[in-house]
């Protein structure tokens, strides 16, 4: 034991720095909605073995909004059980996870037989990248995703082949792109690494039999319904810009040879395939939506751009682990077939191991510099965890919902005291927030009619159990229309021009810069 643990110290120290930099403060940011809805649905498997719409063990879970892959609910049950229906509960999972892939990478290129300097290089390149983190301190199914997948090809590749149809399998129930990334990188690792005939079908038969419940989904369930909804082909967009220069000249024969949706599309999947690869998605600003990157540090650091470049030359002129290759090139095929998935970091997520692997094959490469390229990726790093923790919350405030946490706790702390709670559904769904943060136990959600529009008390909205309402106030937020015994949450956005004569206000929820967000109100009784 302690022979083992001498040799592997490097590995071991890495794996712990990264599981402190994902598991530090794992409450510094609020919780989002996706994050509060698979929260809630693990949550609700631990408490009744069915969802919150109460389908018992689903294979394909339908949330308010969509239908969603259950693995990641599924997974984190434990940390539910264990840290309790908050934001630890929530991102535990996937930050353990997001520490295994990046152990799972390890041993992948140990079996593809890379130099383990190389090896420690890469996955230290992936402990400190920003891409990496940010995606493993937070509730996304995509560091399920790829700790099951990249496990999973490494079982293939060492030829244990019922554990890699195991995970490979299950990995299909944790986000949309694996229906399609999973597939092609098994095909890429087999024409790789060969395997015998009968082993091939083996392989298969294991697969397919854990893959049957998602199958199904997949031909006669709802799997593809989001990609009907995110899908290039038939785009609003895409049509749309068809019909105008069709209608342009006509509908002419040569308009319709010219400009149809499957030109169209290609046109936009090559965009959005390129664009995977630029320098400002990379390293620049990254994902658009603030959640995602941090705009201010791109997924990758600038010092990394000439490390992958040198490395991807290496490799290929030394014509070996072209495997690494394919599994970059692989990569963004998932995310480009989709209308925004030219900087999607989320569907673009499996790219950060091969390119972390690159930059630490450039570096490798190029070690007499190697004092100055780390010193400047500390620097680097350095600046990414300055602004994370000094600035980064402040200015994303509002991507990560902040403030309904303290709304929905005082609702639970102080809602005996009032006939009934409205709660403003305008600023975001507040349903999900009220039930997360109330921890309501799921099955009062039996036969509940969500999305009502009925008259709440001269509102419209509709309630939960008759006390708990959630509605549109419009303008109509006035002490007139208020009724006594009642408390209000109002947003400031969706009520700039708040007449608080006649109200009391009971708690102002504001942001990091002290601005309000949210008022508890009650009409005045004076």
């Amino acid at each position: 034991m302690v022979k083992v643990f001498n040799q592997n110290l490097i590995l071991i120290v890495i794996l712990v720095i990264a599981l402190f930099l994902r598991t530090y403060r794992l409450d510094y940011l609020e919780l989002f909605g996706d994050e509060l809805d698979a929260g809630y649905q693990s949550y609700s498997l631990l408490m009744t073995g069915a969802d919150y719409k109460g389908n018992f063990l689903p294979t394909y879970v339908h949330s308010f909004s969509e239908w969603r892959a259950p693995g990641l609910m599924y997974f984190m049950i434990p940390f539910i059980k264990i840290f309790g229906l908050n934001e630890w509960g929530v991102r535990m999972g996937p930050a353990i996870f997001g520490v295994l892939s990046i152990l799972a990478f390890y041993l992948l290129l140990i079996q593809i037989k890379v130099d383990k300097k190389i090896v420690l290089l890469s996955v230290f390149f992936l402990t400190i990248s920003p891409w990496h983190i940010q995606y493993s301190r937070a509730g996304f199914e995509i560091t399920l995703l790829s700790c099951l997948l990249i496990f999973g090809l490494y079982f293939l590749i060492k030829k244990i082949y019922f554990i890699s149809a195991l995970l490979l399998s299950l990995s299909l129930y944790t986000y949309s792109t694996a229906n399609i990334l999973m597939p092609l990188l098994v095909i890429m690792t087999i024409y790789f690494y060969k395997i015998s005939y009968k082993n091939f079908i083996k392989f298969i038969i294991c697969g397919i039999f854990f893959s049957i419940p998602i199958i199904y989904q997949v031909f006669f369930g709802h799997v593809s319904d989001r990609f009907g909804l995110l899908g290039i082909p038939n785009n609003k967009d895409v049509i749309a810009e068809v019909n105008d220069y069709r209608n342009g000249v006509n509908q002419s024969f040569t308009s319709k040879i010219f400009y149809n949706k499957y030109i169209i599309s290609a046109k936009r999947i090559l965009f959005n395939y390129s664009n995977a690869f630029s320098s400002n998605f990379l390293f620049n600003e990254g994902d658009v939506t603030f959640r995602h990157s941090l705009h201010q540090v791109g997924n990758l650091f600038w010092v990394e751009l000439p490390l992958i470049i040198i490395g991807l030359i290496f490799v290929v002129k030394q014509k070996k682990l072209f495997w690494v290759i394919g599994f970059l090139l692989v990569s963004p095929i998932a995310s480009s077939l989709t209308i925004d998935g030219y900087n999607h970091a989320t569907r673009l997520f499996l790219l950060v191991f091969p390119l972390s692997f690159l930059a630490a094959f450039g570096f490798y490469k190029i070690s007499k510099l190697k004092y100055i390229l780390f010193f400047i990726l500390l620097f680097e790093f350095s600046r990414f965890q300055y602004y994370y923790w000094y600035f980064y919350r402040d200015q994303s405030w509002k991507w990560w919902h902040t403030g309904y946490k303290q709304s929905m706790q005082y609702i639970a702390n102080n809602s005996y005291k009032y006939q009934k709670v409205l709660m403003d559904n305008t600023y975001e769904p507040a349903l999900i927030r009220f039930l997360f943060w109330n921890k309501v136990d799921s099955r009062l959600l039996a036969n509940f009619g969500y999305n009502q529009d009925i008259d709440v008390d001269g509102f419209k909205g509709y309630c939960l159990q008759g006390k708990y309402c959630f509605v549109n106030f419009a303008d109509k937020f006035k002490s007139d229309n208020l009724k006594n015994n009642t408390l209000y949450l109002v947003s400031q956005e969706r009520s700039p021009g708040l007449d608080k004569g006649g109200l009391e206000i009971l708690k102002t929820v504001t942001n990091y810069y002290s601005q309000p967000i949210f008022y508890l109100i009650s009409k005045s009784e004076k």
